[in-house]
């Protein structure tokens, strides 16, 4: 070949470019072929970053997520941290502190969802968005400083906690306004309607952020007479926000929600606040095996809290957006998650104090047994029956410091005058110690002291320690009758929430099916609230509460829920199966095959 055509075929393939001269000393890793320069500027955390994602080819659009980030998860345990500080400090024993921590959930809940949205569409990683992050972070603390005053009515005494609480809020609005005004400087040439869009929810939130602050002031006027529930404005201005930024975000172009990773946050927010169901878990075995080791009560006990736990989860997962469907059922969905929250907290700690009040009720039965045994014919030796109530005692291991301690000298006494007299009634005598009274005191004595040391104590603005046993015996037995309409109350509200899921994400492609699983979790909706009427009758309420059959109730209904759901499934999938074969039998092609059924799911969800 001559050099006029070797010439002629390097420039070809690009070979006439001179070779680049070889790097200087030090300026790469053998081997790496990578320019240290090139590292560095990708190792630089900018200033601030654009929220375009402009690729060559590509229109401009906003830069996709496709799952969480580790700032995010880092917000979402401020959270529950918040949320488990909040339930540590404020026992749910009647309705005012029920309506008191659906309150401060809804302050914490609606400041972390503001966050998100924003989050999931614009956030990426900068100097800037670092410090807004560390604003918003120091605002969850400030949460939880005045949460531990925050109650259902304004007082002199905890003012200063709800004035805490409307500066932080207006302080979040606030910096979230800042935060989508600086982003409109990126998206405004590209994305002009986007940019009308964000001004609209700036707007709102700078408006917001102003009455939230002007609120401060209507908490300090003592002589108001609307000041005791003033508060309660706040949750009219969290649906305002809610409602106005997701709509216009929905319905401008280029700033919604169908590509953003909203349903990952709320599974993710979801799936921790069912470990704290978790925690709970380990709470009850902390109280009820820690002391004396399992036993086949306490093994069933824990059973039923753990099923319920985990079949919640499966529950609400077998419900996740499997497609995409729709604006406005992605944000009825995404907004029904504050209460689906609220029911799913208070489900879970309704389930520990049902489990903790079947041990006390297993431990009461043992001692009242050993009380009848010790004048049961043939009647064993007195000192003996002494011994054995007393070592019944000891064995519930109750934790007598604090307030325990009063009931610890009264069981104390008790136990010593039973020691010193006859105890039980002989032939021609009628003085004797274990009297009916004193062992109603004793069975009293116990019964407070055991609840009180698992955590479980009334709610009332008396001194608990200048009242006797037999009315904080009643204040006991009037808070578990609270607790087990609330606990069957939510219960059938998570059943109801679960039927509006599987409508909005289309659970079932056929309709038939979809309104099938609907109308089983409304059926058992109705089926978990007609429980509540068993408080007619005390008897059949009480011998209900201190049966394992109690927490089972609920773990079968899920269970009978996901079985349906297992087969509509199953239905479905032979229906599509015998469908195929048909018509493939019909235009003598083969049949249809499993990848088809799949291609048909997905055609038809979208």
């Amino acid at each position: 070949m001559s050099e006029r055509n070797r010439q002629f075929l390097r420039t070809l393939i690009g070979q006439t470019t001179p070779p680049l001269p070889p790097p200087p000393r030090g300026s790469h890793r053998r081997g790496s072929g990578v320019d240290n320069r090139t590292i560095i500027r990708k190792s630089l955390i900018p200033w601030i970053e654009s929220p375009l994602d402009e690729k060559d080819g590509d229109p401009p659009h906003l830069y996709r997520h496709s799952d969480a980030t580790p700032i995010e998860l880092f917000f979402d345990l401020f959270l529950v941290a918040n949320l488990s500080t909040f339930t540590a400090t404020h026992e749910i024993n009647d309705f005012e502190a029920l309506w008191a921590y659906v309150g401060f959930l809804g302050v914490i809940w609606f400041t972390w969802f503001q966050v998100t949205l924003f989050d999931i569409r614009f956030a990426r990683d900068s100097i800037f968005e670092r410090f807004c992050k560390a604003v918003q972070l120091a605002a969850m603390v400030g949460f939880a400083s005045a949460g531990s005053r925050f109650a259902t009515h304004v007082s002199d005494e905890n003012v200063w906690a709800f004035q805490a609480l409307t500066i932080l809020l207006a302080g979040s609005r606030m910096m979230l306004a800042i935060q989508y005004t600086i982003h409109i400087r990126f998206v405004y040439k590209k994305l002009r309607a986007a940019a009308k869009g964000l001004s609209v929810i700036v707007v709102v939130l700078f408006v917001l952020s102003i009455v939230f602050a002007g609120l401060y002031f209507v908490f300090g006027q003592s002589g108001n007479p609307a000041r005791s529930l003033i508060w309660t404005v706040w949750f009219a201005l969290f649906a305002v926000e809610t409602l106005v930024i997701m709509g216009v975000s929905s319905w401008t172009p280029g700033i919604g929600f169908e590509d953003t990773h909203l349903n990952v946050r709320m599974g993710l927010l979801t799936l921790i606040i069912i470990g704290e169901g978790v925690i709970s878990v380990t709470r009850i075995v902390n109280k009820t095996v820690g002391p004396g080791g399992w036993t086949k009560w306490s093994f069933v006990h824990i059973l039923g809290v753990s099923t319920n736990v985990y079949l919640l989860w499966q529950a609400y997962f077998d419900l996740s957006p499997r497609a995409n469907y729709g604006k406005m059922r992605q944000q009825i969905w995404a907004q029904l998650h504050f209460p689906f929250h609220v029911v799913l907290i208070l489900l879970l700690e309704g389930s520990q104090i049902l489990a903790l009040t079947l041990d006390v009720a297993l431990k009461l039965k043992y001692l009242g047994e050993t009380i009848v045994f010790a004048c049961e014919e043939p009647r064993p030796d007195p000192v003996y029956a002494v011994k054995l109530l007393k070592s019944t005692i000891v064995d519930m291991e109750i934790d007598y410091g604090g307030r325990n301690l009063k009931e610890k000298g009264f069981i104390d006494t008790i136990i010593e005058t039973l020691s010193i007299q006859p105890l039980c009634p002989v032939e021609g005598s009628t003085y004797y110690s274990l009297t009916h009274d004193r062992a109603n005191d004793l069975m009293g004595n116990v019964t407070v002291a055991l609840f009180s040391s698992m955590g479980i104590t009334p709610s009332t603005d008396d001194d608990i320690s200048q009242l006797d046993s037999g009315k904080l015996l009643m204040m006991y037995v009037k808070l578990l009758g609270f607790v087990y309409v609330y606990f069957f109350v939510v219960a059938a509200l998570a059943m109801v929430l679960f039927a509006i899921f599987v409508f909005l994400t289309r659970r079932h492609l056929r309709m038939l099916y979809r309104g099938a699983a609907v109308g089983t979790r409304i059926v058992l909706a109705v089926f978990l609230a007609s429980f509540i009427s068993f408080m007619d009758n005390f008897d059949l309420a009480y011998s209900f509460m201190t049966s394992p059959m109690i927490l089972f109730t609920f773990t079968l209904t899920l269970l009978a829920v996901l079985l349906v759901d297992r087969f509509l499934d199953w239905l479905a999938a032979w229906e599509k199966t015998r469908m195929g074969e048909r018509q493939g039998s019909e235009s003598g092609s083969k049949p249809m095959t499993q990848l088809d059924l799949v291609v048909g799911d997905a055609s038809a969800s979208i």
